[in-house]
């Protein structure tokens, strides 16, 4: 991780996870892809659902002229990559197996057990996103975005970060948000961050934060317009993060 960024827990707390170059140790299932509906989601000739693990794309359907384009890329990217798997395609499953839709979460590769992700995030197609504990490919998946942001390709050679005191109602969904840490609140099981007074990063079952005041921070997830009071304080927008890895002090 370059100077730009600095984890907000010591590296030593973090586990070793897979190598850099992305082959799991998971077990393999051969299986056939039905039909592609986006850069992460595909559906299988059983038809299952499968969510791609440890990644997000942009939607099609939502976002700017730019986002629409990039998730656009990063579809036919998928349909490429599995059309020309010459030994066939395999899903290695999660340990948490499915998400709350009920979509399959794990990684679609090769006979060789390499995959999708690391060159599409690498070409910017996509994000890098921890959730624990769907975490075999989060050092490598990082990396690989950390070159694509390096080089400013895909998603980075645009206006992508989203400053939390603009957030309004019409940024709900995946976001990569940067602000000050305005308010620091520690609870029993999760500690909160409020960035500018208007966004709270809510990080649950995860090693105690340090303290932030006065930072500024980016962070990635899904917001939510969901409003979070606590002794006379209020604001308007919610993130919920289970994982460190995507806060990183500025």
């Amino acid at each position: 991780m370059s100077a730009f960024f600095v984890s907000v827990i010591s590296p030593v707390m973090l586990p070793v996870l897979a190598s850099d170059n992305c082959v799991s140790g998971l077990k393999k299932e051969k299986i056939a892809i039905r039909y592609v509906y986006d850069g992460d989601t595909v559906q299988l000739s059983d038809r299952r659902k499968v969510r791609l693990a440890g990644l997000n794309t942009p939607e099609l359907k939502a976002g700017v002229g730019w986002s629409r384009a990039i998730a656009k890329d990063a579809k036919s990217f998928l349909e490429h990559w599995l059309n020309v798997r010459q030994g066939g395609v395999f899903l290695q499953i999660e340990q948490e197996t499915h998400d709350s839709y009920g979509r399959v979460l794990g990684y679609l590769v090769d006979a060789k057990g390499k995959g999708p992700g690391v060159d599409l995030l690498k070409k910017g197609l996509g994000y890098a996103i921890a959730i624990a504990p769907n975490l075999e490919k989060q050092k490598c998946y990082f990396a690989a975005e950390q070159k694509a942001r390096l080089a400013g390709v895909g998603v980075w050679s645009f206006d992508s970060i989203v400053l939390a005191k603009n957030i309004t109602r019409k940024h709900s969904g995946f976001l990569v948000v940067e602000g000050e840490i305005t308010h620091q609140y520690h609870f029993k099981t999760s500690d909160a961050l409020v960035l500018n007074n208007h966004l709270v990063v809510m990080l649950r079952k995860a090693p105690r934060m340090s303290e932030l005041m006065g930072k500024k921070i980016r962070v990635r997830g899904w917001v939510h317009a969901k409003k979070f009071t606590r002794d006379g304080f209020s604001a308007d927008f919610s993130l919920y993060l289970n994982h460190s890895a995507n806060i990183d002090v500025l």
